[in-house]
């Protein structure tokens, strides 16, 4: 497919190079020439000067055969813009990137005006994933498929464990309950586990249930749960709004502290009803007199991850239950979760993977299309979500018979409402939502799995 991409930041930058690695024809466009330079040095995609908003800019681009015209610039009134011209000039799809909580309330009748094919606000889902995590604070990370019926946690193998130096078989038929192990990072490869895989201290796993079947698993490693009654944040971005509406919601008390005074104004006026402390996240002293030992959750949000890494490592040695935080740089990620903070956001990683996900279901509008896309362990696997069609082959075979490629598992299916955690008589029906987990870059279409 022909992508044109309009802005090359941090987002836009991440979007071409994930895209250009699934063999689609990228052309980045962009005013700053030092952006620019980066994508051109380090990525395989045409890279063009000027603004992606002119109509000159646009036709240089192609943009009239291009299949789809994403704006992920730093405005948002330019990335609308960008998208109304792609749409006059041919672009088929257009995907705008939409920050300002001033919008929030209003995508649907932006869509709809403005011929928008889907809007992306990388704050507001960076939001949600953080309340998901929160809501579940015994796991790592959290993600939900199949309308929020499945969840599938991250978590990291513990000296008390009870499944420490035991292989998935035997926790299967000491833990009889419904959940799957779907994805292990130890110390040496990613591993997509079978019944002999044996657990060992560190390991980085991934499991795969309903809310319930998840809790009781939590339960047999010795990790109960406590409710999260209250969270300090630190740092007053836009993630930082939207967090805060979300745990507002549901009575959870919010304490905000953030460096900028006059910031502290704006976010006394959007969020009343939260304690905004004007002072130096980063600062001990600061932390040691809001109390922080007293927190249910710490969410370090601000735009510098040396800050949020230095105020998550001082919570977590306060022992502070949930320690959660925003970091920007991937290649931080790995050595951030040596150091035992596991719970880490990435917005732009988080927008990627909604915008993947369309990209595949349009290269595939066909066949069994990618419902959802979510990708772990530093990207080297995805989690993908079908619905089996009449076109998807093997329905009705028993998973015992099927050929499935290396590297492959089917995590669960969900039909008519029911969760099916499948073992070797088990089948995929027509409508079936089918979890699939591998490792990246093949997921296209759920006929991918298969070896023949």
């Amino acid at each position: 497919m022909k992508i044109v991409i309009v802005g090359a930041g941090k987002v836009g930058y991440a979007l071409a190079q994930q895209l250009s690695t699934e063999n689609h024809d990228i052309i980045v466009i962009d005013n700053n020439l030092n952006a620019l330079s980066h994508a051109d040095d380090t990525l395989d995609v045409l890279c063009i000067k000027g603004n992606g908003a002119s109509v000159k800019i646009l036709k240089e681009a192609g943009i009239s055969d291009a299949d789809i015209l994403i704006a992920s610039t730093n405005e948002d009134e330019l990335n609308m813009i960008c998208c109304v011209i792609g749409k006059k000039l041919g672009v088929k799809h257009t995907i705008a990137r939409i920050r300002n909580t001033d919008y929030s309330n209003e995508y649907e009748m932006l869509k709809k005006e403005l011929e928008l094919d889907m809007v992306i606000n990388p704050e507001m889902d960076a939001a949600a994933e953080i309340f998901q995590i929160l809501q579940l604070p015994q796991g790592a990370d959290v993600e939900t498929f199949a309308h929020n019926m499945l969840e599938m946690v991250e978590f990291r193998v513990n000296e008390s464990d009870p499944i420490l130096n035991v292989d998935v078989k035997k926790v299967n038929e000491n833990f009889p309950a419904d959940v799957l192990f779907c994805a292990v990072r130890n110390e040496n490869e990613l591993i997509i586990p079978k019944g002999d895989y044996v657990f060992h201290h560190g390991d980085l796993v991934y499991v795969m249930g309903d809310r319930a079947n998840i809790s009781k698993f939590f339960k047999y490693l010795g990790r109960n749960s406590h409710k999260t009654k209250n969270v300090t944040i630190i740092g007053g971005s836009r993630i930082t709004i939207y967090l805060t509406w979300l745990l507002q919601e549901i009575g959870v008390d919010v304490r905000i502290i953030e460096l900028n005074k006059e910031r502290c104004f704006e976010l006394n006026e959007e969020l009343p009803k939260a304690l905004i402390i004007n002072g130096d996240g980063t600062d001990q002293e600061v932390l040691e007199n809001e109390n922080i030992i007293t927190a249910d959750a710490f969410v370090a949000l601000t735009d510098r991850d040396e800050e949020n890494l230095i105020s998550s490592l001082y919570a977590y040695q306060c022992l502070v239950p949930k320690v959660i935080l925003k970091i920007n740089r991937l290649n931080y990620i790995p050595i951030v979760k040596k150091i035992g903070l596991d719970s880490i956001i990435s917005p732009k990683v988080t927008t990627a993977n909604y915008i993947i996900r369309y990209v595949r279901a349009l290269d595939n509008s066909a066949g069994s299309s990618v419902d959802k896309l979510y990708k772990i362990l530093d990207g080297e696997a995805e989690v993908a979500e079908f619905t089996a069609n009449s076109t998807t082959h093997e329905l009705g075979i028993k998973f015992k018979e099927l050929q499935l490629k290396k590297d492959v598992i089917i995590a669960a299916i969900v039909r008519n409402k029911k969760i099916i955690i499948p073992f070797g008589n088990d089948t995929i029906q027509e409508g079936d939502k089918v979890i699939v987990v591998a490792k990246s870059g093949f997921l296209f279409d759920l006929n991918d799995i298969y070896n023949n």
